[in-house]
């Protein structure tokens, strides 16, 4: 009787112990996430090889205003294909970090976790893009301050230049570690990088163009600053609730 006891004890133990369990495996990077990330790197490394001057000089706008200057009397890069490169990659990156802040935080994988979904966030910021340099070509036109547009124009795809090297770095890291931790550092610093592009455009620009201040700062808001608060805005609500109105 004893023996029977125990032997029933130990094998009920056992059986508890070796229960299987299901093993989760979550945003798991499908195979465009590494094709956008190998062509933005391509597309860096062509820039540098062929347009090694240039690329130094919009790397360091930021930081030194002659070279803003230098390249708007030798070569603007907004009418160049080394510019049209750094604005597609710029685009396919952010739009690549902005699909899995919305994939990780909403968790709703099947929905977003798509090429369908990227894309419309690529169609999203190259318009938000393309509105921004309309307006500011047009704004510069009608007050006949084409210098202070265009320098700010070049700042901001000097900006971007430097935008996608950090994107490239996060976003190898993210593809295979989309963790909340790393999107919260990988947006911060993409974000410290734009506000501090903006507020050097806004001073240089109220340098260039000798208009009103106060004009110049709702200029600045209604261009710079509202179309990053509604687009934050809209990434909020699409993950709580799963639409952007």
């Amino acid at each position: 009787m004893n023996d029977t006891i125990d032997f029933q004890m130990v094998t009920e133990n056992v059986a508890s112990t070796l229960e299987p369990s299901l093993r989760v495996v979550e945003y798991i990077s499908p195979s465009w996430n590494f094709i956008i990330v190998f062509m933005a790197i391509l597309f860096m490394v062509l820039n540098k090889q062929l347009y090694n001057l240039p690329f130094r000089m919009m790397l360091s706008v930021l930081t030194q205003s002659s070279d803003s200057e230098r390249m708007m009397r030798e070569w603007n890069p907004i009418v160049s294909i080394n510019g049209l490169t750094v604005f597609l990659s710029y685009i396919a990156l952010l739009a690549l970090i902005v699909q899995k802040i919305v994939v990780v935080y909403s968790g709703n994988t099947i929905l977003y976790n798509n090429f369908g979904f990227y894309l419309d966030i690529c169609t999203f910021i190259a318009a938000v893009c393309i509105i921004q340099y309309l307006i500011v070509s047009l704004y510069g036109w009608l007050f006949g301050i084409m210098s202070a547009t265009t320098h700010q124009e070049v700042t901001h795809l000097s900006t971007m230049t430097i935008l996608n090297i950090v994107m490239i770095v996060f976003g190898l890291i993210i593809i295979f570690y989309p963790t909340k931790f790393i999107l919260i550092i990988a947006i911060s610093i993409i974000l410290i990088i734009m506000a501090i592009r903006i507020i050097k455009s806004f001073f240089e620009f109220q340098i260039l163009s000798k208009m009103n201040l106060l004009n110049n700062f709702l200029y600045f808001c209604t261009l710079e600053i509202a179309p990053i608060s509604v687009a934050i805005t809209m990434v909020c609500r699409l993950v709580a609730t799963d639409c952007v109105l």
